[in-house]
């Protein structure tokens, strides 16, 4: 059996054990550990600890040591924009190899051209995208090689953190970008996405890996706080669901409400037109990693 897979595809799906129901995306270029073959899929678990079932067919396999090079080289880079084509040549108008999603893995080659960085696909594709989509991959796949992989991930990205204030805003321009997304169970992506795949992703392109679901979990980063020393960038957990505070009793999600049933911004305040009854009175704590 293999011992480690690439995602090939631009998007996957991991499922639950029936694996008919999805519980997370995952993106080219991403890499899962095997645990066991099941059928046409395997029981796998993702670099920021995530179990759960995937397609054979959306799999590379490589090794371990494969991974740990990429690491290494830090040739990795990642997708910023909502949707990125990639081009056969580095021209607007040349014929598009497929199109990424934000997130999406990439492995940065020498020639740029025409403002487009030439790229290698987990596929074994190459082709084009618009430099300034690209940035430097922040985290690492070090869950899977670290003796203590549960200690890594309570610990990764502190030493990479900016000033907090800096930090705090960033995280929030992330959230702003998702806003108008619709609502999609498991989803990740600017084509839909989830209540924790909204606050994932944010610290995620900020190098910091928390729980991929709307609970604090002591092996990840965040921490429980009080309500009231809440501040930008925190996230606030109902029953169920999660959010991103964004200051002034304001918060941005992802919720599946009908009124909405898109990535948008609600207040914990009744004299805000945005209020939602339902949230604020089933608020249940504040969890930070600071």
């Amino acid at each position: 059996m293999m011992e480690m897979g690439i995602i090939t595809k631009p998007a996957a799906w991991l499922y639950g054990e029936d694996q008919i129901s999805r519980t997370d995306e995952v993106f080219m270029g991403w890499a899962v550990k095997i645990l066991k073959e099941v059928g046409e899929a395997y029981e796998a678990v993702t670099h920021y600890g995530y179990h759960g079932y995937i397609k054979k067919e959306n799999l590379l396999p490589c090794t371990l040591e494969e991974i740990r090079k990429r690491d290494a080289v830090r040739k990795t880079v990642w997708n910023r924009c909502a949707f990125a084509d990639v081009k056969e040549e580095p021209d607007v108008r040349s014929k598009i190899l497929c199109t990424l999603g934000r997130g999406s893995f990439v492995t940065k080659l020498h020639e740029v051209s025409n403002g487009y960085r030439k790229v290698g696909l987990a596929n074994g594709e190459e082709g084009y995208i618009p430099d300034i989509f690209l940035e430097e991959r922040r985290e690492s796949d070090a869950c899977f090689y670290e003796r203590e992989p549960n200690l890594f991930l309570l610990r990764q990205g502190k030493k990479y953190l900016p000033e907090k204030k800096d930090f705090q805003k960033r995280l929030v321009a992330c959230a702003r970008a998702y806003l108008g997304t619709q609502y999609r169970w498991a989803g990740k992506s600017a084509e839909g996405i989830d209540c924790s795949g909204l606050t994932f992703m944010c610290y995620w392109m900020n190098g910091v890996m928390i729980y991929r679901d709307a609970e604090i979990k002591k092996e990840y980063p965040v921490h429980e706080i009080s309500i009231e020393r809440m501040e930008p960038g925190d996230l606030l957990y109902f029953p169920g669901h999660v959010a991103l505070y964004i200051g002034d009793l304001k918060y941005i999600h992802a919720t599946g409400n009908p009124k909405s049933a898109a990535c948008v911004i609600n207040s914990l305040s009744e004299k805000d037109p945005d209020y939602r009854a339902d949230l604020a009175s089933s608020l249940l704590k504040a969890g930070s990693i600071w």
